[in-house]
């Protein structure tokens, strides 16, 4: 277990997209569990809280935020889409498909843009995920 001694820059850096979302107090256990959910093997609350070394708390105040805090799901949920469209690698774009493909069949080819294979643990087997967004090259295949 690696010790967290403050917030990671990272969380930091992108927690004032969600400080609408939550009250002070809340969005430094916001904070913290998202600090945890990166750095810590254990992803349980306790796990999550055992981080903090020198800001310690009770592990109540983090499973209380889960539990019982009085955020908006969609207020979060806009606030998560508002910070994936401010950078440029998670905008939306215009226009484009994305197909999942469960058919277990293997794909040949050289010309598949943005594939990526993810494992369902469900039902133990890998399905393809193709993202297409219309912008072609010269070569006619998509960039």
């Amino acid at each position: 277990m690696i010790p967290l001694v403050a917030i990671p820059d990272l969380v930091q850096h992108y927690s004032p997209f969600f400080a609408s979302v939550f009250s002070p107090a809340a969005l430094q256990q916001f904070q913290r569990y998202i600090s945890g959910l990166i750095v810590s093997e254990n992803k349980t609350v306790d796990g999550i809280n055992r981080l903090f070394v020198l800001d310690v708390r009770n592990q109540s105040s983090l499973n209380r935020l889960l539990t019982e805090s009085p955020f908006a799901v969609e207020a979060l949920h806009q606030a998560r889409l508002a910070l994936l469209q401010s950078l440029p690698g998670t905008q939306m774009k215009p226009k484009g498909v994305l197909s999942l493909d469960d058919t277990l069949l293997a794909h040949y080819g050289k010309h598949f843009d943005k594939i990526a294979y993810l494992y369902d643990h469900t039902q133990n087997w890998v399905v393809s995920l193709n993202c297409c967004d219309g912008q072609m090259g010269n070569d006619g295949h998509n960039r």
